[in-house]
């Protein structure tokens, strides 16, 4: 079952941990998912108020999707704000959006390329590949030059390929392998044009050429792209290139066997490298780094082409909407030849150092950590990194935080602060950082792996599976699947959210947030009442208050005192009800102290911090069952957990209030289970993590000298 199938998260970037009580914008997803979803995460970020933001993004509507998206939007916008949004269409696939966009843009800007095919003893399949370039491009065939690059096959095959209409042949004398037969054509080609490489065994589709161009001519530094391949049966063959997680001396293909409409694979964006087999390379990017290493004799050539582009300051980027059929076989063998294995020694002979031995150590030997937020608003999530800022700090440990956000001024952060205008500009201050940079949130994934591709380590700080906060935005949640690339270090808040990660074949470091003992703990002077009942005030679905609400009705006259403290003071609307407004941390504990049970019924939670925090008070807690509070309460042992129903949440707040005893008891082992959680402790686990980061197990190093 994937992560759409389950009820993840509701709430926004930053947890619900102190959302409600610290302050107007928290768990508010930056910009929202219409600015997420399509607008990227190199995207700028918005100022100027509501106002200038809906300008914003009826501009980007228009630039990334065109007028006719923009007209849809507008007419049908009145219909969003009904049920019957969930029947309509309001959202067409993003590949699809993209392959048009590109089309029309290639009418009007499009320029002539040379396609390089490099050959041996395949004659009849550089026909199918002819063939099929004539079809999809048809009014590019007077402007685009056609080199098929023959690796010494003979004089029987070159005159089968001289049968080809409309190609230029450079023959060989000898057989030198792909990457020198590629270079034969690459010579041969126009020098004032772009070129692509294509295998002879790819099949050109609708739109391949429009898109790779229009891709390409997105930002000067975009130096090489990739396309989305497909196997015959219509299943995935590729879409980007990887580190193979299980043998790391080899690269793999990213969702290679998903089904072609799988919607990660949609996503477009960075990629350590493209596949040989369809490498669009613009001629900037040849004058700069030259041609392919003709020492790899087969394989690894395409892999060492990209990385020289990614160290001279160029992007590898892959492109779903440009799409070919690589008759590669799905079983292709896997025995290994004597040119493999020596393409493979020169390979990790030569950036063995560059994957394994980054520098993020300060002088003195200790770490240099860079954390990376979407923006710096009240919120859990954002006190859980700035704790881990500071205390990292305090260790003597050389951090700081990049955002697109102000520095905080409702927490006492020490961390140096690097504010930006927008994704691009924090990714480039960010790539020349050796450092273990940390992305706190989906939307700061592709930033922060990208600022690592040369230089330091990148990690995934996991808050929750996000895939939840976009219920109507497929798209959205695609793009956070696709966030989880397999080139991260993970770590995260609970089992849960590990367990999710594990699905998507993701392992992560638990690291739960700390508590500050100091603050939230038993208070003697503070007098226990016998008849309040605490809850989080919040009207988000996913806090599921009208469960607490109906509980608490439900309890027999003379009702306890229902208080809830948060930023919803209007929540309060009947006898018997209080509102704390935006409590200060202090006051929260005091309240926690204060009442005789707290209660939270959320739906899900990607910790629960405030039930922590109660039972660091020694009170009696009522949760249901939100996913993130497993690791910690235990039904019957130091909280009561009813199902979500409000006859049992009411009989489990019934049964507390009646019987003192079994409150205290639960107190004193919520005390006990929140020691548990203490600062230190966290961080200790923390900077464990951290130094692991940086010395990699012998799994994971690719062998040397051969193959493992």
């Amino acid at each position: 079952m994937t992560s759409d199938d389950r009820p993840t998260s509701g709430e926004a970037r930053g947890g619900p941990e102190r959302d409600a009580r610290e302050g107007p914008v928290a768990g508010r997803p930056r910009g929202g998912p219409e600015r997420d979803a399509r607008e990227g995460p190199v995207a700028g970020r918005p100022r100027g108020g509501p106002l200038a933001d809906l300008r914003r993004r009826i501009y980007l509507t228009y630039v990334y999707h065109g007028w006719r998206t923009l007209l849809f939007r507008a007419i049908t916008l009145p219909l969003r704000l009904t049920p019957l949004r969930h029947r309509l269409a309001l959202r067409s696939n993003r590949r699809d959006e993209l392959r048009r966009r590109a089309i029309s843009w290639h009418r009007v800007h499009g320029r002539p390329v040379s396609i390089v095919i490099p050959s041996y003893r395949d004659a009849e399949r550089v026909a199918t590949l002819v063939a099929s370039i004539r079809k999809t491009v048809p009014g590019e065939m007077a402007r685009t030059q056609i080199i098929v690059a023959d690796d010494a096959s003979g004089p029987e095959h070159l005159a089968r390929l001289r049968q080809i209409a409309g190609i230029e042949i450079v023959a060989g004398e000898e057989n030198r392998g792909f990457a020198a037969n590629v270079n034969r054509g690459l010579r041969a080609a126009a020098e004032d044009r772009d070129v692509i490489v294509l295998n002879s065994d790819v099949e050109a589709m609708r739109g391949w050429l429009a898109c790779l161009q229009y891709a390409a001519d997105q930002g000067p530094d975009v130096g090489i792209v990739g396309a989305r391949l497909l196997y015959p049966d219509g299943r995935i063959q590729f879409a980007g290139s990887v580190r193979n997680a299980g043998a790391p001396e080899w690269f793999d293909h990213r969702y290679r066997f998903k089904p072609a409409a799988w919607g990660p694979a949609n996503v477009a964006g960075p990629t350590l490298a493209v596949t040989g087999a369809c490498m669009y390379i613009r001629r900037e990017t040849l004058t700069r780094i030259g041609l392919f290493d003709e020492r790899y004799p087969m394989a690894y050539e395409d892999v060492d082409i990209c990385l020289r582009a990614w160290q001279a300051g160029m992007e590898v980027r892959y492109f779903p909407a440009a799409c070919l059929i690589h008759h590669e076989s799905v079983t292709r063998g896997t025995e290994l030849g004597e040119r493999e294995r020596t393409s493979q020694r020169l390979f990790w002979e030569r950036w063995g150092d560059f994957f394994e031995r980054r520098s993020v150590l300060t002088a003195e030997g200790r770490l240099r950590i860079a954390y990376v937020t979407e923006d710096t608003g009240v919120g859990g999530g954002h006190r859980d990194i700035f704790e881990h800022l500071n205390r990292l700090l305090d260790r003597g440990h050389e951090v700081s935080l990049y955002t697109l956000g102000d520095r905080p001024d409702w927490f006492p952060l020490r961390a140096p602060v690097h504010t930006f205008e927008d994704y691009e500009e924090l990714t480039d201050a960010l790539s020349s950082v050796e450092a273990i940079k940390v992305a706190t949130w989906w939307n700061t994934a592709v930033p922060v792996w990208q600022a690592s591709v040369v230089h330091g380590i990148p990690v995934y700080f996991v808050q929750d599976i996000e895939t939840s906060y976009y219920p109507d935005d497929p798209q959205t949640r695609d793009a956070v699947l696709d966030s989880y690339r397999p080139e991260f270090r993970y770590m995260t808040i609970s089992g849960w959210n590990r367990d999710r990660l594990r699905e998507l074949g993701r392992e992560a470091e638990l690291i739960p947030p700390g508590i500050d003992l100091d603050c939230f703990k038993p208070r003697p002077e503070v007098a226990r009442r016998e008849d309040m009942i605490l809850a989080l005030g919040r009207t988000n679905p996913m806090k599921n208050l009208k469960l607490t609400i109906d509980a608490w009705r439900a309890l027999p006259q003379p009702r306890p005192e229902l208080c809830m403290f948060g930023i919803e003071p209007e929540l309060a609307d009947e006898p018997g009800m209080r509102y704390v407004r935006s409590p200060s941390d202090e006051r929260v504990a005091e309240l926690f102290a204060e009442a005789t049970v707290f209660v939270q019924t959320s739906v899900h939670e990607g910790f629960c911090l405030p039930a922590l925090e109660s039972m660091a008070a020694g009170g009696a807690v009522v949760c249901t069952d939100a996913h993130g509070n497993r690791d910690f309460c235990v039904d019957g042992e130091n909280s009561l957990m009813p199902d979500a129903t409000s006859k049992q949440v009411s009989a489990a707040i019934g049964r507390l209030l009646a019987d003192r005893e079994l409150r205290e008891r639960l107190g004193q082992a919520g005390i006990r289970t929140a020691a548990e959680y203490a600062w230190e402790r966290r961080i200790d686990a923390l900077e464990e993590f951290l130094a692991s980061v940086v010395r990699p197990s012998p799994a994971q190093l690719p062998a040397r000298g051969g193959v493992r």
